[in-house]
């Protein structure tokens, strides 16, 4: 999938990530995506992608701004990087547990790393998506998650 590097004609060069809210009026209210990834290229394709799929899409760089934007907005799902500055995203997954623990999380990274998936999921991760990922599968695993959050909510 190719991302433009603006959508919507660009306003004032922002990135895609840095554009969503004025969105607003186009998306499905209530079905909300935190995208949280310090891959700035990577959040602006998801951020574009989830848009054109008519999700209500917030993101932040690093687990810190994460759990502000948790405890401000509660989304739905959360796709958490687990390697960013600050805060890691096993760290963030268990202080967003200690919020909501309704609010599904699913973990997105490029290390393959056993262990640290087993802590995700013992640590409440719906799902573990290693990248590069396929976007229909986590649209999938997006769809499961929503159902397993509206029955806790």
């Amino acid at each position: 999938m190719k991302v433009p590097p603006t959508i919507g004609g660009g306003i004032g060069g922002r990135r895609p990530s840095e554009q969503h809210p004025r969105f607003a009026a186009v998306v499905k209210p209530g079905t909300r995506i935190l995208i949280v990834d310090d891959e700035l290229d990577l959040l602006d394709m998801l951020t574009t992608y989830f848009l054109g799929s008519n999700y209500e899409v917030d993101t932040a760089t690093n687990g810190t701004d994460a759990l502000v934007a948790v405890t401000r907005q509660r989304p739905n799902v959360v796709l958490l990087d687990i390697k960013m500055p600050r805060m890691n995203g096993v760290e963030a997954l268990k202080e967003i547990m200690k919020i909501d623990q309704s609010i599904a999380v699913i973990m997105l990274t490029g290390n393959l790393e056993l262990p640290v998936t087993v802590e995700a999921i013992r640590n409440g991760a719906f799902g573990y998506v290693p990248k590069p990922f396929d976007l229909r599968y986590l649209d999938h695993l997006i769809a499961a998650s929503l159902g397993r959050s509206r029955r806790l909510r």
